[in-house]
């Protein structure tokens, strides 16, 4: 019997228009009533995830920036956190200059720019958060981030290539929520491992816990869980790898739907 159901935000819990269908929040809402367990695992801020924690009356740890922060959405206590090594990271982002791929760095629920853009002043809006423009990351970065995210739309071969890179650096953890991008994180962080951890704090068996995502960055929690489950309308990268995929996406309740698939209650 499943005791924990782990879900990703966007593209999963969340539609395109971010908001969440009135069927999944109806059913997490039947699941906690029932003394089952909801975790969101995001690749979101902290800050960002707990608004949504609250709407839904979450009184759990919360898994953020793809598992580089556990911490209790109500109290905030934190149960882990993982930042990447300051020259580590500066090495990264020269990396990512010399490449001409433009780079963001999310530093305790504060997105660092290089340059003012349209785009970042939307994201921070819709995520709620602050950003900071900072010029060169690599000269001017001086604090510990929980990710760096390299994003180039035009180019996606530039993301390719420093994909590579970082994985022959091995000093990350190297993952993406969407085709276009590339997401670090110190080396051992994932949503897996951030689920371990609340497994192991409620002494919940693996074997029965449900995870729900539709990105790359959800794979290694799709396959730790006892049942994983994709959302139909995942990025083709985890579709390549993942082959227990729902009928519905996230315009359609599809979480709602999966939850009625594996869980009883």
């Amino acid at each position: 019997m499943i005791k924990l159901v782990a879900i990703d935000l966007d593209g999963t819990l969340l539609n395109d228009s971010g908001e969440i269908h009135p069927k999944d929040s109806e059913k997490i809402q039947n699941l906690i009533s029932n003394g089952i367990y909801v975790v969101l695992a995001t690749g979101r801020t902290f800050k960002s995830a707990q608004h949504i924690a609250k709407q839904l009356n979450l009184n759990v740890p919360i898994v953020t920036y793809n598992g580089g922060l556990v911490k209790d959405a109500i109290s905030q206590r934190v149960i882990h956190c993982s930042k990447i090594n300051l020259d580590t990271a500066k090495e990264i982002l020269k990396l990512a200059e010399h490449q001409q791929v433009y780079a963001r760095a999310y530093i305790d629920d504060v997105l660092w720019e290089e340059k003012e853009n349209i785009n970042a002043k939307l994201y921070a809006q819709k995520h709620r958060i602050s950003y900071q423009v900072k010029g060169s990351l690599s000269k001017n970065l001086d604090k510990e981030p929980y990710i760096l995210l390299f994003k180039d739309k035009q180019n996606p071969s530039k993301i390719h290539n420093l994909t590579n890179k970082l994985k022959e650096l091995n000093k990350v953890s190297v993952t993406s929520s969407t085709p276009d991008s590339v997401e670090v994180m110190s080396k051992g962080t994932s949503k897996a491992h951030a689920l371990k951890i609340i497994c192991q704090k409620l002494n919940i068996p693996k074997a029965k816990t449900l995870a729900i995502g539709n990105s790359l960055n959800d794979y290694d929690m799709l396959a730790l869980a006892g049942q994983g489950v994709a959302m139909k309308n995942s990025d083709q990268a985890l579709l390549e790898r993942w082959s227990k995929v729902s009928q519905y996406t996230n315009n359609q309740a599809g979480v709602s739907s999966i939850i009625e698939k594996f869980v009883k209650t």
